[in-house]
C-alpha cells in the first residue's frame, strides 16, 4: 500500500512540475530580429549612456558627458550591473548588425567579438554619431561572443550563437 501511495505522489508532482525544457534561463532573452530588402536577418543594438539597451533592459539612465565618465560608471558599477544583464541568444548564419546610438552626445563604437576563442569572426565600428547607426554584415559561427562600445567602455554584453 505504502508503494502505492509513493508511486502515486510520485506521478502527482510529476504532473505538476513545471515544464523547464523549453525555457529559456532567466538571464537570457531572443532578440526580435529585422529582416534586410533582402532578407537578412538584421540584429539592432542600441548604444544607450554607458550601457546597451539590449543586454541591460533595467538600466539606469546613467549621465555622463564624456567617454572618461562612463569608463569611471563602468569601473564603479559594472561588476554588480552585470548580474541583470539579458545574455542574448541567435542561431548561428548570416547578420546585419545595426549598432545604434540612441542618446550618447559623443562618437561611440561598436565591437562584437569572440568571448575566448578570438577565431570566431568579429566586427568593429567607430563614430557612431548620436541618432544614428552602422550596420556591419557578418556571418556568425557558433559559439561565445561579446560586444561592447569600447569608445566609452561599456561592460561586456553576452551573445550566445547556437546551431
Amino acid at each position: 500500500m505504502s508503494t502505492l501511495i509513493t508511486l502515486g505522489f510520485a506521478l502527482v508532482s510529476l504532473l505538476a512540475a513545471p515544464k523547464i525544457a523549453n525555457k529559456l534561463p532567466t538571464s537570457d532573452a531572443v532578440p526580435v530580429l529585422e529582416k534586410a530588402p533582402d532578407g537578412t536577418p538584421v540584429l539592432v543594438l542600441h548604444t544607450l549612456v554607458c550601457a546597451f539597451q539590449d543586454g541591460e533592459p533595467d538600466a539606469l539612465p546613467y549621465t555622463a558627458q564624456t567617454p572618461a565618465e562612463c569608463e569611471k560608471v563602468t569601473r564603479q558599477t559594472g561588476e554588480l550591473r552585470r548580474k541583470n544583464f539579458k545574455r542574448l541568444r541567435i542561431r548561428a548564419g548570416k547578420y546585419i548588425v545595426r549598432a545604434v546610438n540612441v542618446n550618447v552626445p559623443w562618437g561611440t563604437g561598436f565591437e562584437l567579438r569572440g568571448e575566448r576563442d578570438v577565431a570566431l569572426p568579429k566586427i568593429s565600428a567607430t563614430d557612431i554619431a548620436q541618432g544614428t547607426g552602422k550596420e556591419m554584415k557578418i556571418t556568425l559561427e557558433s559559439g561565445q561572443y561579446v560586444y561592447t562600445d569600447p569608445v566609452s567602455k561599456t561592460p561586456l554584453y553576452d551573445l550566445l550563437v547556437e546551431r
